[in-house]
């Protein structure tokens, strides 16, 4: 009898644990998506960022452009790092992680951009912005199958008061305790 009552709950543990459960292993592995973005970045080669996408990536670019597939993510970033971004440098600032499931994970990442020029080849100012990417496990390796990424605008809107947000960009006025100090 105590069997037939253990064996329910067990089979219960069995099926449930693993949705809210990951390894440390995988954390960590997503964890490094934005500096290995960064990386890529920093080499100015599209080609090597391309490889952290899945084939069939979604990817909205701060200039709200939908990128779908990893050949039209490829080709827009290698000409975007051979061009008017190829001395730019993005670096992340913090990074947070939730799984949704074992084998999916949200990454919202807050990020520095300098060095970066207009269309018209103008020189644009440091920035600062937030990129949101679901990372799936897909044949062992955590790759990027949605992202959108933003700019932030600096000010704190009326809209913002009395709510703090996760992750303040330090461009943004406001009494926002964790704001990093040192930002660059």
């Amino acid at each position: 009898m105590k069997n037939l009552v253990l064996a329910p709950i067990a089979l219960f543990v069995a099926v449930a644990s693993p949705l809210g459960s990951q390894t440390k292993p995988d954390e960590q592995a997503v964890r490094k998506i934005p500096q290995a973005f960064a990386d890529a970045w920093a080499k100015h080669d599209g080609h090597e960022l391309a490889k952290m996408m899945a084939d069939d990536v979604d990817f909205v670019t701060v200039g709200a452009t939908w990128l779908h597939g990893r050949p039209d993510f490829e080709k827009y970033h290698v000409r975007l790092l051979s061009g008017r971004f190829k001395e730019s440098s993005i670096t992340p600032l913090q990074t947070a992680v939730r799984f949704l499931s074992p084998d999916i994970a949200v990454v919202h990442w807050s990020w520095t951009l300098a060095g970066d020029k207009n269309p018209d080849g103008t020189a644009r100012e440091r920035r600062y912005g937030m990129m949101t990417m679901v990372a799936a496990r897909r044949k062992g390796t955590w790759l990027v199958v949605v992202s959108q990424n933003d700019n932030s605008f600096p000010g704190v809107p009326p809209e913002m008061q009395g709510i703090k947000t996760p992750m303040p960009m330090p461009d943004q006025i406001g009494s926002q305790p964790s704001n990093p100090k040192n930002s660059p």
